[in-house]
This record gives structure tokens, C-alpha cells and sequence, in this order.
């Protein structure tokens, strides 16, 4: 936890905090906090295990989440986590086990965590399905693009979408159908434009894709 913590700060300091600053609009930057993104990226993790895996088809044969969703399942999976751990705060929120003000923060956070993660390829697993996310919650109105081409979240829309996302991924994975999850990743697991246009004033100010952690202790024991 003290390495995963430490790793995700230097993310977050690195990389997100510029990208927020590029991409959030102005109201909405103070928002993005280092809080709020560990604390999503634990509900992440912890979310892989929400949901179905073992799992019976409609012959009455069982089977696996992973069997039937074949090379779609590795995208379809980290978006889950994702979206349903975003689901899962508000969640804790609402329960009080989690302080009220993460509330907007852990949205606009998670908003630029959205070009962090695509930025490491739509073929990839958390790339494609980060673009899945992005593409569904601005389609929904939950991310707003503004004329001075930065976004900001809709907090009136952005329960309301991250649930029907959640939804939406859970029951296909229930009912393990690779045809509606091929339909799903084919409509919004794309660069489309808004996406396009961030990531080209990512590329203008060379904020790094990623961090290359150095363990001094881990390297004099080996010598």
C-alpha cells in the first residue's frame, strides 16, 4: 500500500495535475486532488471482483465472463472497474463512510484521469476502455466541452450516466454477450474528436505518458 500510494502521488504530481491544467476549465481544476484519485483507484481495484464471473447461458451450461467475451473482455473489464468503483463512492458516500467532499472532486478527478489512461492506446486494455467511458459520459452530457476547449462535469448528469454505464457493462457481462459488448466497443471505445483535441495539447507541452519508479533500496540489496 505505502509503494502503491507513493507511485500513484508521483502519477498524480507528474502527470495529472498538468493534464488538468491544460484540459479542466478554470472553475473546475481546484477540484482535481490527490485524494480523490487514490481513492478511486483503490475502489478500481477492489471493483474488479464486483459482478458476475462464473456465469449460465441460456442452454443452462455454465461458463465464465472471460470465456465468452473472448479478446473483448480485457477491455470491457477495466472499464468496469473503473465506472462501477466511480459508482461505488458515491455509494460509500452516500452511506457516510466516505466523506462528503470527495463528491464533485472524485468526478472532475476522474474526468482527467480520462486522458491520462488514453493516452496509452485505444488497443490497449485500460486505453480502449477509458475511451469507452469518456465517449459514454460526454454523450450523455456529463462532460461538457467549452469553447475555450477545456471540459468540466455536469454534476446535475454525471450519476445518472455513470450508472446507466455501469449498467450497461454488468449486464452484458451477466449475461456473457460478446455480440452486445462488440456493439458497445465499437460505438464509444474510439478517438474521437474531443478526445483528439486534448491529447494534442497534451502532446504541445510533452506531459510524459507515464512515470519509470526507481527503487534505491530494492537496487543495493541486489548489489
Amino acid at each position: 500500500m505505502v509503494i502503491l500510494k507513493n507511485v500513484s502521488e508521483a502519477k498524480f504530481k507528474h502527470i495529472l495535475q498538468p493534464i488538468a491544467d491544460v484540459c479542466i476549465t478554470k472553475e473546475q481544476q481546484e477540484l482535481v486532488d490527490f485524494e480523490s484519485f487514490f481513492t478511486h483507484t483503490i475502489c478500481h481495484e477492489c471493483c474488479h471482483g464486483i459482478g458476475p464471473h462464473t456465469i449460465t447461458l441460456p442452454n443452462g451450461q455454465k461458463s465464465t465472463v472471460r470465456l465468452e467475451l473472448q479478446e473483448l473482455h480485457s477491455a470491457l473489464e477495466e472499464a468496469k472497474a473503473d465506472i462501477v468503483g466511480l459508482w461505488a463512492l458515491r455509494f460509500l458516500i452516500s452511506q457516510d463512510l466516505l466523506p462528503k467532499s470527495l463528491l464533485k472532486s472524485m468526478y472532475v478527478s476522474f474526468l482527467a484521469g480520462c486522458f491520462r489512461s488514453v493516452r496509452f492506446g485505444i488497443h490497449e486494455a485500460h486505453g480502449k476502455g477509458q475511451a469507452l467511458q469518456f465517449n459514454w459520459l460526454y454523450d450523455k452530457g456529463a462532460f461538457i466541452l467549452h469553447p475555450d476547449e477545456k471540459f468540466s462535469v455536469d454534476f446535475s448528469k454525471v450519476e445518472g450516466a455513470v450508472e446507466s454505464l455501469s449498467r450497461e457493462i454488468l449486464t452484458i457481462q451477466a449475461k456473457g454477450d460478446k455480440e452486445a459488448a462488440n456493439v458497445l466497443l465499437q460505438k464509444y471505445s474510439k478517438m474521437t474528436q474531443p478526445l483528439k483535441l486534448s491529447l494534442q495539447k497534451l502532446e504541445d507541452i510533452q506531459v510524459p505518458v507515464d512515470i519509470a519508479p526507481i527503487f534505491p533500496i530494492a537496487n543495493k540489496i541486489l548489489e
